[in-house]
């Protein structure tokens, strides 16, 4: 498709041909999209850990009060589930801000460049519409009589379009330069948050991992069922209760 000086809708850089101006904007648009996702996940994860320890202390103290728990053979395991649930939810606190601080924060201040980008990008279009404007001008102004009155007026708009010429290029040279820069330094800013991220969840699961087996071996739980078993056992226990003569079908 042809280009038309008339056209008053905003170029592409497909109509410029411009494709390298065009493949670069397309990766910083993927960089400015995955940033923000990535920064919105985040904070849904912090959100998701806070959630997770109300959720597990809600159930401790619902069986501290509920007469399925009413026993002294309850009491004292579940003081100790309640217990290791509070220090799952310190150290859930713990990853929660040490994720804020490696990966959310770092990446909010990343996405703090996006908008002069973005304003960059616009002014670079603008540069090349006004560029392109005054190429029509002085194609119209050619083809009309040279009279001296139409000689002044095709002088001023090449004038004029060699102002423009001038901006444009040295806008878009700039964005040729700068995007990619911006593109491949996100690797050397994101690797010291990807680590911390990687670290902090180590140092989270290891530890819950010892709250837990110190759990199980404070409860005398020594011997791990299996899921089968586990369900084996229940499954008998159910069936025990069920046998009794007050809850047979009538």
């Amino acid at each position: 498709m042809s280009w038309n000086p008339f056209r008053k809708s905003k170029p592409s850089p497909k109509q410029t041909g411009d494709r390298e101006f065009e493949r670069e904007v397309a990766r910083f648009n993927q960089l400015e999209g995955a940033t923000k996702k990535i920064y919105k996940d985040t904070k849904k994860h912090g959100d998701a850990l806070s959630a997770l320890s109300k959720a597990e202390l809600k159930i401790y103290q619902d069986l501290t009060t509920s007469p399925v728990s009413q026993d002294e053979l309850f009491k004292e395991p579940l003081q100790e589930c309640t217990a290791c649930a509070e220090k799952l939810d310190e150290l859930r606190q713990e990853l929660a801000t040490r994720n804020q601080k490696t990966v959310t924060e770092p990446m909010k201040k990343f996405s703090g460049v996006f908008p002069s980008v973005n304003a960059a990008i616009k002014r670079r279009d603008q540069a090349l519409q006004d560029y392109q404007k005054y190429q029509a001008k002085v194609l119209k102004l050619q083809e009309r009589e040279k009279t001296p009155q139409n000689q002044a007026k095709l002088d001023a708009t090449n004038q004029a379009l060699a102002a423009a010429k001038q901006d444009y290029e040295k806008q878009n040279s700039v964005m040729l330069a700068d995007l990619p820069q911006l593109i491949e330094g996100r690797i050397d800013y994101f690797e010291p948050s990807f680590e911390a991220m990687i670290r902090s969840g180590a140092s989270y699961y290891s530890k819950a991992s010892e709250a837990l087996s110190d759990l199980t071996n404070k409860l005398g739980w020594k011997k791990e069922l299996s899921d089968e078993d586990s369900q084996q056992q229940l499954q008998q226990k159910l069936a025990d209760l069920k046998a009794l003569s007050i809850v047979e079908d009538g």
